[in-house]
């Protein structure tokens, strides 16, 4: 692979592959069956991954979350470096290869959310996890409202720390319970006796699929940002009254809106802005959609905004 900086940006990261710490530097074209090649030889794997042909820089744009969040995190915390290219062209390193570099400021973390109003990524490095030989899901079905009550016993449980995700999924009225996996093989019987269980006792039916693959629903059409004990609630709620699939990640507390047939002027994006926005601010979450532009600032972060502006074109 070849660099993406020129020979002068010394500082700039160059592709590597560490798999004692687990990291990697891939360009932010990647694609999932990419990092895959370079990971996986090393029992390694890149979790947070919602769409299998989008580009990561696609898929970081469109949502803070990926399924597997609610085990890893958001991708702010698995992206741990960039080459990142100013408006003026110049490339600059953003960040480092471990997790935590600073105290203060967190620009890394700013630029990663800012789309590309400051530029855009070149390069990426990313926070590499174990793989373990299986990866298998559970599909719980039955009442939608029964679904939401299991969503909050599961989430009280210590086997949360050990699904990769746990998503609610509503469409046309009906609702499943998606659990996904990734664990050595004798380990498998363990999750299988106590979802099973679980199920039984919450009144669901369980399907078990020890060769599923991951989940990927694919690049949202709208992504809000609630609290866990809010987000089944929330996901039935908009799936309901929107007639849109809505897949909610219960672990990190986001739900992801997939319109039919893609963004259309009939679209119910804004609507759904607008009833729960102010709501979900209020709680400390937010909402936004990859096809709509960004929420205006306020004034006092305008300005801050059209400084950094001037400064980053100007370097």
């Amino acid at each position: 692979m070849n660099a993406r900086v020129s020979p002068s940006a010394s500082r700039c990261f160059e592709p590597f592959l560490d798999p004692i710490d687990g990291v990697v530097c891939l360009p932010a074209e990647v694609t999932a069956g990419a990092i895959a090649a370079w990971a996986e030889p090393h029992r390694l794997r890149f979790p947070l991954l919602l769409d299998a042909d989008a580009p990561l820089r696609t898929q970081v744009n469109a949502a803070s979350y990926a399924p597997a969040s609610s085990r890893f995190g958001p991708f702010c915390d698995n992206i741990l470096g960039m080459n990142w290219k100013l408006p003026n062209s110049a490339v600059v390193r953003i960040g480092e290869r471990v997790v935590k570099t600073t105290t203060g400021y967190d620009l890394f973390r700013f630029l990663l959310h800012s789309g590309e109003r400051f530029g855009r990524p070149l390069d990426y490095v990313l926070r590499l996890r174990p793989a373990c030989e299986l990866h298998g899901s559970f599909l719980l079905t039955g009442d939608p409202v029964q679904l939401r009550s299991s969503v909050a016993a599961l989430l009280k449980t210590c086997w949360m720390h050990w699904f990769d995700s746990v998503d609610l999924i509503a469409q046309d009225g009906t609702a499943q319970l998606r659990i996904a996996v990734n664990c050595p093989v004798p380990e498998w019987p363990l999750f299988e006796t106590f979802v099973s269980s679980f199920a039984a006792r919450q009144d669901l039916t369980c399907r078990a699929d020890r060769d599923a693959s991951p989940p990927l629903d694919g690049c949202p059409d709208l992504t809000l940002k609630t609290t866990p004990e809010h987000a089944a609630e929330l996901t039935l709620a908009v799936a309901t009254q929107y007639r849109i699939r809505c897949v909610g990640l219960c672990g990190p507390g986001v739900v992801h809106g997939y319109l039919a047939d893609g963004p259309s002027p009939d679209q119910p994006l804004n609507d759904i802005i607008r009833e729960f926005g102010a709501a979900l601010q209020a709680i400390g979450g937010d909402c936004h959609s990859r096809h709509l532009p960004p929420i205006l600032p306020s004034a006092v972060e305008g300005a801050w905004i059209e400084t950094l502006k001037k400064e980053s074109t100007s370097l």
